[in-house]
């Protein structure tokens, strides 16, 4: 095994001016250069800006917060692309996400009257934000690649690739198409919203105490979410663990927290609502899916920032701006003669699911489904609802390597269901020796470690 003190003995690390290497009037020369290559983007942004302001007059809005709100944007779009033509004021270009940004909320704050102006507003935005961002790339850089390894130093896969990218960005778009669509129905827009497995459930939960409990529809909420996910899944190269490390970070805290808070909903519908949402669960479940892909390029970014620490380099610099690594690493494999199952094994690599884990994934299945199985109702369905959607979560995170320690939550998950057992259903002999006898199981699946393919250098040490 590679030591961490050994691997920052084999390579150095350089930040975004050291990789350059040009004197302050080539870098900018260089900018000035990539600025005047992207000016059409600006000019599209600016016929985006007119749309917004010709809205109001091409469809009733029939609400007045949204037409000022519509108009405001498409003036401030405007303006600052015309402010940031020039390449010294380029980083005025980080305003235009602002603006989107909003634009996104906007329909779902002002409880939009007409889906017009909510599908308006929601693919502007998008536009926006990839013409100011994705198309030029991050404001200030120029354009300039940073030469260097694609693959971590230590690992044996790069957690940035393309291809192990996809998957998670299809996913996100899954739970985005679905969010939308429960967002209609909660706008007005459609009068019944399907459900695949559970009846009129979707539209229980969707007009239930707890949707309207939110200022804003909770699926639009959802969908934004979703959307940025999918946005920010395509920012950055293909090493951008060390070259734009920022967007790395983003796109973990957009799917992480996420899949947290998709869980708390689906162990409130059959709780506080009474029902489930079909929808729903196979949106939550989509987005489970990605927390294990995503988790790997935020421990390749701490290590990068860890090692540039360690040498003394400016942290606020590379993780804004990036840099590299030089003396270690590798570049991707070409994979251009890959079979289709080459590609499925790269999109996952890092991410296993060996029998312990599917064994913890079955128990918390059983779980949430306990209560409709064995209808008894009360503080055990609500345990058994609660302990097993979290079960499910800590092994979708565990099925990551670098998170595989993770698993060890299911133990306390095990005492927890035993101690449920002896509270809630003594009286219930059939619901009591399920809960035992998961209880006993979980414990005993959540302590086997499984087989670990890959290597991530210093982080080895805790895939235990």
């Amino acid at each position: 095994m590679i030591s961490q003190h050994t691997l920052q003995s084999a390579f150095q690390i350089k930040d975004f001016k050291e990789v350059v290497g040009k004197t302050s009037s080539e870098y900018e020369h260089v900018v000035r250069v990539h600025h005047y290559k992207t000016l059409w983007t600006y000019v599209v942004n600016c016929i985006l800006g007119l749309w917004l302001i010709a809205g109001p007059f091409l469809f009733d809005y029939k609400c007045p917060a949204l037409t000022m709100s519509d108009t405001i944007c498409g003036a401030l779009i405007i303006l600052f692309e015309f402010l940031a033509f020039s390449p010294c004021r380029a980083l005025l270009r980080w305003c235009i996400p602002i603006v989107a940004f909003w634009l996104l909320f906007a329909p779902l704050v002002f409880w939009s009257p007409t889906p017009a102006v909510y599908l308006i507003d929601s693919l502007i935005a998008c536009f926006v934000i990839t013409f100011s961002i994705l198309i030029p790339g991050t404001p200030g850089k120029g354009g300039i690649e940073l030469a260097g390894p694609d693959q971590p130093p230590g690992w044996t896969y790069n957690p940035s690739s393309w291809i192990r990218r996809w998957l998670g960005i299809a996913l996100a778009l899954l739970g985005f198409f679905i969010s939308r669509y429960l967002a209609a129905h909660q706008l007005g827009y459609i009068q019944h919203a399907w459900d695949p497995f559970f009846g009129n459930g979707t539209d229980k939960v969707t007009s239930s105490i707890v949707s309207r409990s939110f200022p804003i529809s909770d699926a639009g909420f959802g969908s934004v979410a979703y959307i940025l996910e999918v946005l920010t899944g395509f920012m950055g190269d293909r090493a951008r663990w060390r070259t734009a490390p920022f967007v790395a970070v983003m796109f973990a805290v957009l799917v992480i927290p996420l899949g947290v808070t998709s869980i708390v909903l689906v162990v409130m519908q059959p709780v506080v609502v009474g029902a489930w949402c079909g929808l729903c669960l196979i949106s939550a479940a989509a987005l489970l899916m990605s927390v294990p892909l995503a988790v790997h390029e935020a421990v390749a970014v701490g290590q990068f920032l860890l090692a540039a620490k360690a040498q003394e380099k400016h942290l606020w610099q590379l993780f804004w701006m990036g840099g590299s690594t030089v003396g270690a690493g590798a570049e991707d494999p070409d994979r251009t003669n890959y079979s289709f199952l080459q590609r499925w094994i790269a999109s996952v690599q890092g991410v296993t699911v060996p029998w312990p884990i599917i064994a913890q994934l079955s128990i918390g299945v059983w779980l949430m489904v306990r209560p409709d199985i064995l209808p008894f109702a009360g503080r055990t369905a609500d345990a058994d609802h609660l302990l097993g959607a979290m079960v499910v979560t800590v092994a979708a995170v565990a099925s990551a390597e670098v998170t595989r320690i993770a698993r060890f939550i299911n133990v306390f998950m095990g005492l927890l269901l035993i101690i449920s057992a002896l509270l809630f259903a003594r009286q219930l002999p059939i619901v009591f020796f399920s809960e035992l006898i998961s209880g006993v199981i979980l414990i005993v699946v959540s302590l086997p470690k499984g087989p670990i393919i890959e290597r991530y250098a210093g982080w080895d040490k805790y895939v235990k």
